[in-house]
């Protein structure tokens, strides 16, 4: 019988591994699909003693180091792959994974499911998805504020950011929108710094939590500004800017452009360096407070121990869906920027970010309240 490079061996009848030991070397080795063995043959192997679970070790680490058969990429996916979203769905990620998936779907030949399980600040999709076996079938979908800033602040999380996930590639990169309500006073961001130096403290802004992406970003706003709001944390800060629940809020591009175009919210400043194409007479907000530029992404991770056949072919069918033309028009038109890059550049820009969200973190004394 052939053996494939990527197995595990399972216990029939059993919920887990022979060994949480031999799984950890089996999947540094890459062996990813699965060697049932019978109830009976198992109590034959574990009946006698110790070194019978012995052997079984140093049988398992000879096939994770001498076995050469072709990767495992050849034979993924083998059924639907899901993509966990971790905010609801008709946000800005959910709206990106969706659109991808879609695409995947046709390339991988399996469906690609888009599964939201949101809260938390994305904490519980994240765990959820950390705690997931690395068998290339459960992969997370956020934005860099799960991965690059929730470890600043939330002091106990159930994964470690850097550790129980890794960078498949970034899908896109965007910008955030300083929006106000439709009946806010000032019309532009001018306007708003002033009112917030006249009389600081009165107005309020909106963000998605504490540690959210936004609030961050309007964070930095605020100290480069020297002004002073209230921070309003919402469940969906678009909303809150719309029902007039907040003076302002920073909000993703996605959802912005069709806010401002529809006449539901003021637009004041971009977070990018540039403007926007598809709204090119809301400024760039470092046009009025030089210095001030803020980007973010969104990404597919997968947990720690996948195999980097799996990780590399995912990440090229990715960049292959990204590349498509009405897959780029599309994004473009909502603000963001098709990206597709390697896994070891998105690891790279993954470390660089979350050094520099902490470092802003601290700066503006973001704590959990």
């Amino acid at each position: 019988m052939a053996i494939d490079k990527h197995a595990k061996i399972f216990i029939a009848g059993h919920r887990g591994m022979v060994g949480s030991a031999i799984e950890r070397r089996l999947l540094r080795g890459g062996y990813n699909n699965l060697i049932t063995l019978t109830r009976a043959s198992c109590k034959k192997m574990f009946a006698s003693d110790s070194k019978s679970r012995g052997v079984l070790a140093m049988a398992a680490m000879l096939f994770a180091g001498l076995l050469d058969f072709p990767a495992f990429a050849q034979s993924w996916p083998a059924r639907p792959v899901r993509f966990i979203v971790p905010f609801a769905a008709g946000s800005s990620p959910d709206v990106t994974a969706r659109l991808i998936a879609t695409r995947l779907t046709e390339s991988l030949g399996q469906t690609v499911l888009v599964e939201n399980r949101g809260g938390a600040a994305g904490i519980i999709g994240a765990e959820l998805v950390a705690k997931a076996a690395p068998d290339g079938y459960t992969m997370l979908y956020p934005v860099n504020s799960v991965i690059c800033a929730n470890q600043h602040i939330y002091p106990k999380l159930p994964y470690d950011a850097l550790k129980s996930f890794v960078p498949v590639t970034m899908t896109v990169n965007f910008g955030y929108v300083l929006l106000a309500r439709a009946n806010f006073p000032a019309n532009d961001l001018q306007g708003l710094i002033a009112m917030a130096k006249t009389e600081p403290g009165k107005l309020n802004f909106g963000s998605g939590g504490v540690g959210a992406g936004n609030h961050i970003v309007m964070e930095m706003l605020l100290g480069m500004t020297g002004t002073k709001m209230v921070h309003i944390p919402h469940r969906d800060s678009a909303v809150s800017v719309v029902m007039g629940d907040s003076d302002v809020s920073m909000v993703p591009a996605t959802t912005a452009i069709p806010l401002i175009r529809g006449g539901k919210t003021k637009g004041f400043g971009v977070t990018l360096p540039q403007r926007l194409a598809s709204l090119p007479d809301v400024p760039a907000i470092g046009e009025i407070v030089p210095g001030y530029t803020a980007d973010a992404w969104h990404g597919i991770l997968a947990p720690a121990g996948t195999p980097p056949s799996i990780v590399e072919r995912l990440a090229a069918e990715t960049a292959k869906v990204l590349a498509i033309p009405e897959v780029r028009s599309r994004l473009l038109d909502l603000g963001l920027t098709p990206i597709g890059d390697t896994p070891a550049q998105f690891a790279a820009t993954v470390k660089s970010d979350f050094d520099k969200w902490g470092a802003a973190i601290r700066a503006a004394n973001i704590k959990l309240e």
